[in-house]
């Protein structure tokens, strides 16, 4: 197995880490730099691995292409000749990785190369002080909330997706990490022009309300439909339109005005297969070679939780014979590509609390909530005490209104009129039902009040139903302890500052 490196740092770590790697292309523009990872190597003992570069990562980069090009023209005496093209490729730069990507999907195999990308500019991707700069570097807008570094995740995925497509590549994301100051994302590289058609229906807009509340609505920018063959044995995909707007200017729950971000990829952002397989090896590989293997652990098993899957993932996982479409790649189906993710963002109690001026519930208490009734919860591995549910918007706040009520009574005449508190509590339509005469009232709540079975029947909240927050029912059944949030190992804790030279 061959890879190229391009580093920040100049490192051994592949070699000694990656048991059928043969050999290395470390790369740098600096000849200093390159001479200090030339002495790491030797210094390792890993000089006939280590092949160090001296050349500009994108010059590198595409020369490899243009020699695969002529290796496989119809001219070509070299064509039994075997590829040229990187097994991994690592990219690993000083802020953005952005500017690198065209040339890497070339670069690398194309029948499951693998690409390995960093990106350190986090106050691009997960911030609202630069949308302009994020716009220009990963082609969509961040958004303005908890949630931002997980949207960071897709637009990342979206411009090495966007990439690979021109070129009749698709990409596959195998993990995906927000991890410290910085996203690594682990994705894999095929020629398969039938698997690029589904990427404009696995891309999407986001409606933000970040002034408000925080909640969030999805828009797809193309459909993925499913359609039966002429034999009726089947479905086949159909590629088209999708219907708009998904959300209105204003907020549905608070009011605010909603904002828009993306585009970003809204598939899954990891695969359960892979994770597992990588738990496996990091399980069997000595201690030594790994001194973060309570790290890696702990990371890949949250971010394996984390993944809800669907009702019609979870038939096609019981029976081999429920997905009848076709396989486009080893054994990847249609409609193992066709799926997004309906669950893409995690929401943080503790920031819904400060946002009804309340005392913040026990993680425990919040999820025994809505495991009663008959959501799930989990984790994310962007941030510790994040959740992630499949609960609508309309749930999470009747649930929180719930706990005020039943465990954390605020004063309500401290709520500035007006503000969100005020109307995700609903106090403007009760301050006006304590003014009117009782019969008023009761007549005005039976007008406007939506009724229980209509609200069930579109999937939102069920006010009468009771909502008990059993803290034994929101416990993690974790069979292990694990080391799921880095703890940074000093005060202000980041990277350091750009190399310099001449």
């Amino acid at each position: 197995m061959t890879l190229l490196c391009f580093r920040r740092r100049g490192s051994p770590r592949h070699p000694h880490e990656i048991p059928f790697l043969t050999s290395v292309t470390a790369n740098d523009i600096l000849k200093k730099a390159a001479e200090a990872i030339e002495r790491n190597a030797t210094h390792n003992g890993l000089s006939d691995k280590i092949k160090v570069s001296v050349d500009d990562a994108l010059a590198h980069m595409y020369d490899t292409v243009v020699r695969e090009l002529r290796r496989a023209a119809p001219s070509s005496k070299h064509k039994s000749a075997p590829s040229e093209k990187y097994d991994v490729i690592d990219l690993d730069p000083y802020g953005a990785a952005a500017p690198f990507l065209d040339a890497a999907v070339q670069a690398v195999r194309d029948d499951g190369g693998l690409l390995c990308v960093t990106c350190t500019d986090s106050g691009v991707w997960a911030s609202n002080g630069y949308p302009e700069k994020c716009y220009s570097l990963y082609g969509g807008v961040p958004v303005k909330g908890w949630f931002s570094h997980e949207v960071g995740l897709r637009l990342i995925l979206h411009t090495i997706e966007t990439s690979a497509a021109k070129y009749g590549l698709a990409m596959e994301p195998l993990l995906s990490l927000h991890i410290d100051y910085y996203c690594r994302v682990f994705v894999r590289i095929r020629k398969a022009p039938a698997m690029v058609k589904f990427q404009g229906g696995k891309n999407m807009m986001v409606y933000n309300c970040d002034t408000g509340c925080g909640a969030w609505v999805t828009q797809p920018l193309m459909k993925n439909k499913p359609s039966p063959n002429k034999k009726g044995s089947g479905i086949f995909y159909k590629h088209g339109f999708t219907r708009a707007p998904t959300a209105n200017t204003s907020c549905e729950h608070c009011g605010s005005t909603m904002h828009l971000a993306g585009p970003m990829y809204g598939g899954r952002i990891h695969s359960p297969e892979f994770i597992k397989s990588v738990i496996a090896e990091a399980e069997e590989a000595p201690a030594e070679i790994y001194g973060t293997k309570e790290r890696i652990r702990g990371m890949l098993q949250t971010a394996l939780e984390e993944f809800l899957p669907t009702p019609e993932e979870v038939a096609a996982e019981a029976s081999d014979k429920g997905d009848t479409t076709k396989k486009l790649k080893r054994s990847l189906t249609e409609a193992q590509l066709a799926v997004v993710d309906p669950y893409p963002f995690y929401f943080h109690p503790a920031q819904l609390s400060g946002t009804l001026h309340c005392a913040s519930p026990p993680e425990t208490a919040l999820r025994g909530a809505l495991l009663g009734l008959g959501y799930r919860v989990t984790r994310s591995h962007c941030k510790a005490g994040s959740m992630k549910t499949d609960a609508p918007w309309s749930v999470i706040w009747h649930v929180f209104r719930e706990w005020i009520r039943q465990k954390a009574p605020i004063k309500e005449e401290n709520i500035k009129p007006g503000s969100v508190a005020y109307r995700l509590l609903g106090l403007a339509k009760k301050a006006a039902e304590e003014g009117q005469k009782e019969g008023a009232a009761e007549e005005a709540d039976s007008s406007e009040a939506p009724k229980v079975e209509d609200a069930q029947e579109n999937g939102e909240a069920k006010p009468k139903e009771v909502v008990v927050f059993d803290e034994q029912l929101g416990r993690y059944q974790d069979k292990g302890k694990y080391v799921r949030y880095q703890m940074n190992p000093r005060e202000n804790w980041g990277p350091m500052a750009r190399a310099t030279g001449k």
